[in-house]
């Protein structure tokens, strides 16, 4: 029983666990692209329920970050994000019934996909720090720790801890004030031609190069190393597959493009996610607050402290960084691993996988001519 009551726990607490990915993109988009709160958590909504009915496991779903900053940059409107969506929808469903992404993860080597992973973890927290105000939360690293001494002690409530902690402790006072009037629905549109061309000119395609690397490529192998027994329903084309059913259908009520992440799934599973009832009832939170708030939810959601995202965010990457494989790794390949995350930061996830496998050849062919 207690056991149990332990796992139900977890699983709640763990629900938010990528809120610092989440949070900061959706806000960005909401506030300084425009985009419609409600259609962006419906969206949320809709397709966390039905990764977790798919999947019974917490794959994540995450915005889009190329667009999303392309947005929140001023490159991007709302028309032009939700054509983005139906058109990476589109190529994903076609994706899911080949083996293109298959065939080149078996060409990337262990060393590059370390190196990936290390420049997800920073890309993560770069792109947090720079969407929020660190500066005016000087208890984020304290809270860090909070996490890390939750995970190794108890490995419950951690982050639901760090969440009432931040909230109680870090904001002199919520909004109030909510008014329950009524049922909140999405609004429905289709994007005009001009924004189609405008997506494929600007955010689409580079885009979907991240997607393939970090949604595709990068989640499936993390997701069979946590979950081996279910190797043969984590791949590539499966969440190929569900991520452009979705974008494909929640795109015209006003959802941001989205995806599956590896950031996400490690923040998950290292609060003490097992099951897909986390991704279900962060589903089922975003569906609640859009229904019932409507964009009164964005006053709420600004009131989630910069240190609870700052803490969230640092420990998935923490855990996504791997340090002490890092560390244990030769040098050359340590070489090779963290020059990709200059590359990544720069450029993309994309650029910095063929940098890597670059480097990662003129690695191996020094390796034999010192050999020999």
């Amino acid at each position: 029983m207690e056991k149990r009551l332990r796992s139900v726990v977890s699983e709640i607490s763990s629900a938010y666990a990528d809120l610092g990915t989440f949070l900061p993109l959706m806000l960005g988009t909401v506030l300084v692209a425009g985009m419609n709160p409600v259609g962006i958590l419906y969206g949320f909504g809709l397709f966390a329920l039905m990764t977790a009915l798919v999947y019974r496991l917490p794959i994540p779903v995450q915005p889009m970050k190329a667009v999303a900053a392309m947005a929140i940059a001023g490159m991007a409107t709302p028309e032009v994000l939700m054509a983005t969506g139906l058109l990476l929808g589109g190529v994903l469903l076609v994706l899911s019934t080949t083996d293109v992404t298959n065939s080149l993860k078996c060409l990337i080597p262990n060393t590059v996909l370390h190196g990936m992973r290390v420049a997800l973890a920073i890309s993560l927290v770069s792109t947090t720090i720079g969407l929020a105000d660190f500066g005016s939360s000087p208890l984020w690293l304290l809270l860090a720790g909070l996490i890390i001494l939750q995970i190794t002690a108890l490995r419950i409530v951690s982050c639901l801890l760090v969440l009432v902690f931040g909230w109680w402790f870090l904001v002199p006072e919520l909004p109030i004030g909510f008014v329950v009037e009524r049922w909140y629905w999405p609004a429905f549109s289709w994007p005009s031609s001009d924004a189609l061309v405008l997506s494929i000119k600007a955010s689409f395609f580079p885009q979907l190069a991240l997607t393939i690397t970090n949604a595709m490529i990068l989640t499936a192998v993390i997701a069979k190393e946590y979950f081996p027994e279910n190797e043969k329903a984590l791949t590539e084309r499966r969440l190929a597959f569900t991520s452009g059913i979705a974008n494909l259908l929640l795109a015209p009520m006003g959802a941001m493009p989205m995806c599956h992440g590896a950031g996400g799934l490690v923040a998950h599973h290292t609060l003490g996610s097992r099951t897909g009832w986390s991704i279900a009832v962060f589903g089922i939170t975003c569906i609640l607050l859009a229904g019932l708030l409507g964009e009164q939810v964005i006053a709420l959601l600004q009131t989630v402290p910069n240190a609870v995202l700052g803490a969230l965010v640092l420990y998935a990457a923490w855990i996504l960084c791997d340090p002490i494989t890092l560390f244990r790794a030769k040098l050359p390949c340590q070489l090779v691993i963290i020059s990709m995350v200059p590359v990544a930061l720069v450029y993309d996830l994309m650029a910095a996988l063929v940098f890597g496998l670059a480097a990662e050849v003129l690695r191996a062919r020094l390796m034999r001519v010192l050999s020999s």
